[in-house]
């Protein structure tokens, strides 16, 4: 009976291990901002879709209900409530979108509108006045911008303070048609 030696085991020398660890590092620093500010834009993105969304929706809600919707924006909240009619009050509140939250954590920068910062929706799902609104996340601005008449000869009353605005349910969804 012959004994056959042991075969000899491969394994990777330290050189070797060496180099795909740091090649893997470069690869990591590389990628690691990249990602990061995909995250930035997909926040963005979806912000502004949920911002367009809601307008949208209200617009639905006015002909269905033959009723003039008010959009109350709160930037330093960053914030905006939608109410049913012109009296802007907390029983009329049909919806509250608060930016702070998840899945956005972003700012709402600025609007386009002056004095209460209020946008009249009509029965006719017309918006009054034209807006844009400013969106921040991490140094990254878009501007977000609605079309509108420029009077619809319909000043909003304010009943609500800030204060009860930030106190509304943040958990309003779409009220029903």
């Amino acid at each position: 009976m012959q004994i056959k030696p042991h075969a000899k085991a491969h394994a990777f020398s330290m050189i070797e291990l060496v180099v795909v660890v740091s090649i893997t590092a470069i690869v990591a620093t590389i990628a690691v901002p990249k990602f990061a500010e995909s995250g930035s834009g997909r926040r963005l993105s979806t912000a502004s879709k949920t911002l367009t969304s809601d307008i949208q929706w209200t617009k639905i809600r006015t002909r269905a209900t033959s009723k003039t919707h008010t959009i109350k924006f709160y930037p330093s909240e960053n914030r905006y409530i939608i109410v049913e009619g012109t009296d802007v009050k907390r029983e009329a509140i049909v919806l509250t979108r608060d930016f702070d939250d998840d899945p956005f954590n972003l700012s709402i920068k600025r609007t386009s509108l002056t004095g209460d910062l209020v946008v009249v929706v009509s029965p006719f799902a017309q918006l009054s006045p034209a807006f844009t609104v400013g969106l921040l996340d991490q140094g990254t601005e878009i501007t977000v911008a609605f079309d509108g008449i420029a009077s619809l000869g319909v000043t909003p009353v304010i009943t609500i303070t800030d204060g009860q605005a930030a106190a509304a349910d943040t958990g309003l969804s779409k009220a029903g048609l």
